[in-house]
């Protein structure tokens, strides 16, 4: 083999035509090779560190994550005609939508205290009036009731007049009656006027006659009999008697009158 020949395939570097080797030449396949292989491990790194490296950002609420194959992520800004971006509706920082817009909350006209969060007004119970002061007094006197009252024909309190006196009775109220009318004036006080009943203790013997008027009105007229002086009898009538002080007059002005023992009134 010849000398040049050897030569030649101990020297990697290739020579030009004219038997010079070309050093710019070899530089250049070198350099190549290295930028060959860098972007071989850059192509191998970017495959496989990206998943290790990279976690997932996916939201619980499904905003941020992965759209499905074919659908379009709600959350990701489109390009309208013109180069205008625009946000999906529910993206944050969305801007105006076309789409309606739901009416406003006026305002809570209650004062809230300080410090407190505004809120609905709390329910308060409506107060109302008292009512006003009953007109009438506690010195309001209720009505007095009636109660039954009666006087001995001999009290200190009656009139005796025409020859009438008292007389002693065993058997009479009080152990005494009033005989020899000319005239007896007998008083009582009632608490409420009224229809009463007029209950007289009398006695005689055989019959007579007795006139008794209330206050000075025109008398009734009653027709009496008896058995002794010594034995007293009643007898009663209706009469309308006024409230408080009544006289009662018992007489006989056509002939002797019964005596009298008792008046009561009921």
């Amino acid at each position: 083999m010849p000398n040049d020949a050897l030569s030649d395939a101990a020297d990697p570097v290739p020579r030009s035509p004219g038997g010079v080797p070309d050093p710019d030449r070899s530089a250049r396949a070198r350099h190549w090779v290295g930028i060959s292989s860098l972007a071989g491990a850059i192509a191998l790194a970017a495959i496989a560190v990206p998943p290790l490296l990279v976690p997932d950002e996916r939201r619980p609420d499904g905003v941020g994550s992965a759209a499905p194959d074919g659908t379009v992520d709600p959350t990701t800004t489109a390009t309208l005609p013109g180069g205008a971006p625009t946000t999906a509706p529910g993206a944050a920082g969305s801007g105006p939508t076309t789409g309606p817009t739901p009416p406003s909350r006026a305002p809570d006209s209650t004062p809230q205290p300080a410090g407190s969060l505004p809120g609905p007004a709390p329910n308060r119970p409506t107060r109302t009036a008292a009512p006003p002061p009953s007109a009438t007094t506690g010195d309001a006197t209720p009505p007095a009731s009636f109660r039954p009252v009666s006087v001995e024909a001999e009290d200190p309190g009656n009139l005796l007049s025409e020859g009438a006196g008292i007389v002693d009775c065993a058997a009479c109220a009080g152990g005494a009656r009033v005989r020899y009318l000319g005239r007896l004036t007998a008083y009582l006080t009632t608490a409420t006027a009224g229809e009463r009943t007029i209950t007289v203790s009398y006695s005689t013997k055989g019959d007579r006659q007795l006139k008794i008027s209330i206050n000075g009105a025109a008398p009734t007229t009653h027709h009496l009999t008896g058995t002794a002086w010594d034995t007293p009898r009643t007898f009663q009538y209706a009469a309308t008697v006024p409230a408080g002080r009544v006289s009662f007059i018992f007489y006989n002005d056509t002939g002797p009158p019964p005596d009298i023992d008792k008046i009561s009134i009921s």
